[in-house]
């Protein structure tokens, strides 16, 4: 026999089982919601996508046509149009296209962009468009709103089901 068969024939049952597992569960939540609510990131984001030494060489792209797609809402809602453009730009006599989203291109806007020279595949846009400055402010509001919805949320679970725990077991004592 297996050890939780035989601590439910030895008295607590079932019932007191469930309990205790509801009651460690909805401990483990609140724990969980209260490490969130002070700020722990549970899947910490990479924050920069270039590397800190690059060696990306700077070139010029052109906008070359402006590429509409329109996804289905399947909440019944109205499409959704995404707007993008294809840019062009050649690298040692070899023409390379890239699709990029719209910063606000019109067509043949010249685009700065950055490739690496081992793969001239691999870019980035370098241009003031497509920069976007974050202030530490907005930084810090971002994250406040990312972490308190699921902090509170987490907790109220927890508790929920830490108080049914105990009800389970106290019904059962």
């Amino acid at each position: 026999m297996n050890e939780i068969t035989l601590l439910a024939k030895s008295g607590l049952g079932w019932q007191g089982i469930g309990g205790i597992i509801l009651l460690l569960t909805g401990i483990g939540l609140i724990y969980f919601g209260i490490k969130a609510l002070q700020g722990y990131r549970f899947f910490p984001e990479q924050e920069h996508n270039i590397p800190e030494e690059d060696h990306y060489e700077p070139t010029q792209a052109k906008a070359l046509q402006k590429v509409k797609t329109t996804m289905p809402d399947f909440n019944g809602g109205e499409d959704r149009v995404f707007t993008e453009w294809k840019i062009g730009y050649t690298i040692d006599g070899e023409k390379y296209t890239q699709i990029v989203t719209d910063n606000g291109y019109e067509k043949g806007d010249m685009i700065d962009i950055k490739y690496n020279p081992e793969n001239p595949q691999e870019f980035y846009l370098d241009d003031e468009k497509s920069k976007v400055e974050v202030t530490e402010e907005e930084k810090e509001a971002e994250e406040k709103e990312e972490k308190t919805p699921f902090g509170y949320a987490a907790i109220a679970i927890g508790v929920l089901l830490g108080v049914f725990g105990v009800v389970m077991l106290i019904d059962k004592l």
